[in-house]
Formats: structure tokens, sequence, C-alpha cells
């Protein structure tokens, strides 16, 4: 297939757009080389930044014609990197003009929005509204509503509350999704997703943008809520921690109202450094809701679970527990800004993992000593780390969530970033031997969760792919580009 950027097709594509949401120029070609992750962005052809739908459908059409490759860019906010396709020839679809919010409906607490807004944007007017859009540990300043949806969302958890989607495939073909307007063109609301034919919906979470365009997405809302509770416990062995998770869980589904946060030596010495050198865990429960009586109730259970499997609370840790619920229930959101923290410690090395909770301890403890061999050999190399972090959450009742994450001393020396990059890569290695798969479904990650794939699976893959992308212009280097010979039996 040969393949060719012309002024011809630029002109179309500016004809499309307009001249101002356009560019080849490679100053600014140069920027999308550069993403939020050490292991970098785009190399494109042509830089355009859509206004609707319908110009994307456009775009698409036009692409799928001349078959020239299509990435999807967000936020940049993808821990292992970007896209690749084709580098020099790709055209990159920025979809950050897509910002609006297109409606908030109080009665059937539900919000549309364009899937290019930064998810904090998104959340204000939600906030303002009273109701609560659930954002788990997202990047909220850089991560994009469909660049979550196509990554993170399947682990975070948001993918329950996604009602609909507005979906543009690799031909130009715009899709509905849900059971509103896509299933019943007489029915103006989106407000059940598996109504009327098959979830489709479902189709395009986390396919890292591999199946067609996000444009707009409708996700389901909750009454903010306004009293928060918290308690700590600090535990000394991790099957007791395991066992408050359990018997939590078993009750309640942790998201989004009673969340359980279990933060590791390295973790809590950011926020207590006069902590000791021993290898606790402190296991902190969140209670959100609207009246103080059901939060307090809440809170006697919290507390009895904790002392039944006797967990220690200490002066500085209820302090702690009463500092997290204050922040929480003010004004800003219901999260720390976990953005801006994390910078704070240095250069991140991200080694996050998701888990089945059975079996989880033995896991927990061989992802800890892969860490430590690895922090021995950077000592031996003269890198540094101002410290770590660990902490692991339940997503559900049968999966735990969680990093053990270095952070190195700020340094932009080439040895440093490779290492930092062979770290990530290599660790994800290992933890997929041990059947973690994860989130971050772009990049380095998709090409790791794609070798391990059952052969089932990936014939489904390749099938549906085919189908919907049969020139293979849409992220065309996503899960499959480095699978050859290492298909895992």
């Amino acid at each position: 297939m040969t393949v060719r950027l012309s002024k011809e097709l630029f002109q179309k594509l500016r004809d499309i757009v307009g001249e101002k949401y356009i560019t080849s120029e490679p100053m600014a070609t140069f920027v999308y080389t550069q993403d939020a992750s050490v292991f970098g962005g785009t190399e494109a052809g042509i830089i355009i930044r859509p206004g609707s739908t319908e110009e994307v459908s456009q775009i698409l059409s036009l692409a799928n014609q001349r078959r020239i490759p299509v990435v999807i860019r967000g936020g940049g906010a993808s821990i292992y990197g970007q896209p690749k396709g084709i580098p020099k020839i790709n055209i990159l679809l920025d979809m950050t003009r897509m910002n609006k919010v297109l409606e908030l409906n109080p009665e059937s607490m539900t919000v549309t929005a364009q899937c290019g807004i930064i998810m904090g944007k998104l959340q204000h007017p939600c906030r303002q509204a009273g109701f609560y859009l659930f954002c788990p540990f997202a990047p909220l300043q850089i991560v994009s509503l469909g660049g979550w949806i196509s990554g993170a969302a399947g682990g975070g958890g948001i993918w329950r509350d996604i009602v609909s989607l507005t979906v543009v495939l690799p031909d130009g073909t715009v899709v509905k999704t849900g059971g509103g307007p896509g299933s019943n063109v007489r029915q103006k609301l989106f407000y059940n997703r598996v109504l009327g034919g098959p979830d489709f919906t479902g189709l395009f979470i986390g396919d890292g943008g591999s199946f067609g365009v996000k444009t707009e997405a409708t996700v389901r809302l909750t009454r903010f809520p306004e009293v928060i509770r918290a308690s700590i416990f600090e535990f000394c062995k991790l099957e007791k921690v395991l066992e408050v998770i359990k018997r939590h869980v078993a009750c309640v589904d942790p998201h989004p109202f009673n969340p359980i946060m279990v933060f590791g030596s390295g973790a809590m010495r950011n926020f207590m450094p006069d902590l000791g050198e021993g290898d606790s865990f402190v296991v902190m429960g969140m209670m959100q809701g609207h009246s103080a009586q059901e939060m307090d109730a809440k809170l006697d259970t919290f507390n009895a679970l904790g002392e039944a499997l006797e967990g220690q609370r200490n002066p500085a840790l209820d302090a702690m527990a009463a500092t997290m619920a204050a922040s929480s229930s003010s004004e800003s959101e219901t999260m720390m800004d976990w953005l801006s923290f994390f910078n704070a410690l240095g250069l991140a090395c991200w080694l996050p993992f998701t888990l089945p909770r059975e079996g989880f301890a033995e896991n927990y403890y061989k992802l800890i000593a892969w860490r430590q061999k690895r922090l021995e050999e950077a000592e031996r190399r003269g890198f540094r780390w101002n410290g770590t972090f660990e902490f692991f959450t339940p997503s559900d009742q049968s999966t735990i969530i969680g990093e053990i994450d270095v952070f190195f001393q700020n340094t932009s020396t080439p040895e440093m970033l490779a290492f930092v990059r062979t770290t990530m890569q290599e660790f994800q290695e290992y933890s997929h031997e041990l059947g973690s798969i994860d989130v971050y479904n772009q990049g380095v990650m998709s090409y790791i969760n794609g070798r391990f794939w059952s052969p089932g699976f990936r014939q489904l893959f390749q099938t549906v792919k085919s189908a919907l992308d049969p020139n293979h212009i849409l992220n065309p280097d996503l899960w499959m580009s480095e699978q050859k010979g290492t298909e895992r039996k």
C-alpha cells in the first residue's frame, strides 16, 4: 500500500475544519511527539483539530478513501505512550477542540459532553449542579473523556456509568449506541445502555481507539455526597488487610461512595516523614453519602471491622483521617490533586497492576521483590530515587488495582530516561506473567496486553477490527503490531 500526503489532500482537510485548525508545520508537529509519559507521542504529517462529529466523519471518510493512517489524541495522558501509526505520515486528530458540555440533564441525572473535554472541566459543571461524576484516580487536568473511556475507564469504574457513545467508524459512518436515539430513532433521551439491541457501547470501552473515534458520551450522575467520614487503621500483615477488604466488599460495592485505600510504608512516608522503617499497611476507609446519621452508621461499621481484625489507631492517623474527610468535603472535589502531588515527588516510574483479589498476597510480594531488585540495579548505576509509593484498592468485589511506583531524582539524562522506560516495560511483562491485566490501552501497554491474549480473543479482535476498519487506518499499530513470534500458549 502506497501512502502519500499531498497538497491536494491537505487542502481538502483544510476545507473541512478551516485554515485555523490544521497544520503540517514542523514546529507544530514536533509538539505532538511529546506526551505525559516517558515513551513519547506521535510523529504526524498533518495535525487537524475537528470541532464536531460531522467534521470527524468527513475526515475519516477522506482518510479511508486515501488509506491514510489516522491517530487519535485526547489529552496525551497515557503513561505508556501514544499510538505511533506510520511516523510522519499520520493524520493526527487532536480532539481537544471538542470540549463542550452539550447537556446536563438533572431530571434523568445524566451529562452529555464532547469526548475531547478534559475531565476536570467536565467535572466542574456537574459539581456546581449538585452532582457527582465518578472520576477515580484520573489526572483530571490532562486526561480527556474519550481517552479515559478508551483506556482506563474499565479499571477505574466509570464504565458502568457510560450510558451512550457517539462514535465515528473508520469509514466515516456515525453510530449512536445505547438504549436511546441509537436504538429507537423516536426517542430523544439517552437513558439506558442495554435496551433495543446488543451492548455496543461496551465494544468501544477500553478499545484504545481501535474501533472508532468517540466524539460524544452520555454519563450517568449521582447526587453529590455532602457528608464525608473517614477512618484509618494500621496493620502489620497483608493478610489482615485483605480480610478487611473481603468483608467490606462482601457487604457493599466499594465505589463510588465507600472506597478503601491501602497505602504501603513507602507511600505513608510521603504523608508522614517521621514514620519508621517498618513494612506496615495503612487502610483508609471513606464513607461518603447524604446524611450525618447514615455516615455515622457506616463509620461505626467500618471501625468495628478494623478493630475486630486487630487494626491499630493512633492520634496521628486519626488526625490524617479527619484531614482527608475535611478536604474531600470541600468545594474543590472529592479527591486530592494527585497530579501535582506526584509531580512534587520527582521523575515518576509508574508501576501499576490489576489483579484478582483471590491470591493477591502472594503476587503482591513477588512484585515488591521484583521492584527491590530493580532499585538495587539503579543504585549500582548511580541513579538515585526520592522514595516509593505503594497503594492498592478494590475496584469491585473481585478486583484489586494498585501501583508500586518509584520516584527518581529529576534528571533529563538519556540514560536515566531509558532506565525508567525499560523498568516500566519489563515490570509490565513480569506482572502480566503473574496474571495482571492493565487498563492503559495505548502505546507499549497495548502491545504487552495483546501478547497475552488467548487465541480466541485475538481472533475476535482481529475480526471486529477488520470488519470496522478493513483498510486498517485507525490507530493502526495498537495491540498487534509487536505480536509476531510472541503469542502465548
